[in-house]
């Protein structure tokens, strides 16, 4: 099966406008992302998704491949209409502000798909063990059935424990590294927008809120999204010391 790995960026983001062009350590950000999804052996083919010339410039300058896409509301719609342009039978989105994310965590990802028939889409999760990550907006939570599928994503602090103590009920910190199904990528798009979704602005409520099941694939790799310039600095000193950036050349 061929794996095209699709990272959507866009410059008028709301916390953060421009970052997929922040500097991290010479690079700019849109670029950390496409070499590590290229050094993942599960991807065949790596693009970046974007409606902005500034982005394309950037990505075509270090030779990555860029698609031009409409305005999008959401980064699954970018990378959907990109979809259009090849012919990769699973398409995983990696969002441009994880940077740190590591070919690894791709792999986890990508392979829940290949190796079970019943999932069309899956979610990393890593699981959440700081109370201030717990109730950070800024940070997407999921809570899972047994069977490991998402029952809920949400910027809220859940669930709420009542009796028992934090860190007594598992609840991951999404990682926005989501491989699908073609098919089912294609549907996404067909879809109505949600109520829930709009609400809390989280693409994957559309898929679970019109009875599509989402995977959670739990992953214990740390990774630090960019969200605001404090995360910025945080990340630059990260990356300073991460052994997949030295990766990069070889």
């Amino acid at each position: 099966m061929q794996v095209a790995a699709v990272i959507p960026a866009r410059m008028d983001s709301t916390r953060y406008p421009g970052k997929p062009l922040c500097d991290i350590r010479g690079l700019p950000m849109v670029e950390h992302v496409y070499r590590r999804c290229q050094l993942s052996p599960s991807v065949d083919e790596t693009y970046v998704a974007t409606p902005d010339s500034e982005i394309r410039d950037a990505t075509e300058s270090f030779g990555g491949e860029a698609i031009d896409t409409g305005v999008h509301k959401r980064g699954t719609d970018r990378v959907a209409e990109a979809a259009e342009s090849f012919d990769a039978d699973i398409i995983v989105a990696v969002h441009v502000d994880e940077p740190l994310i590591t070919p690894e965590m791709i792999d986890e990802a990508v392979s829940a798909v290949q190796e079970r028939e019943d999932v069309g889409v899956a979610n990393l999760g890593r699981p959440i063990r700081d109370e201030q990550i717990h109730r950070d907006p800024n940070s997407i939570k999921i809570v899972v059935d047994e069977s490991g599928a998402a029952l809920y994503f949400t910027r809220a602090p859940i669930p709420y424990l009542r009796s028992t103590g934090y860190g007594s009920v598992p609840v991951f910190h999404q990682v926005c590294v989501v491989p699908f199904e073609r098919e089912l990528l294609r549907k996404y798009t067909q879809l109505e927008e949600t109520p829930l979704e709009a609400a809390e602005s989280i693409d994957m409520l559309r898929l679970l809120e019109h009875g599509h099941p989402v995977h959670v694939v739990e992953t214990d790799r740390e990774t630090y999204s960019i969200d605001s310039p404090e995360d910025h600095e945080r990340v630059s000193e990260r990356m300073a010391a991460d052994d997949v950036f030295v990766r990069y050349d070889s």
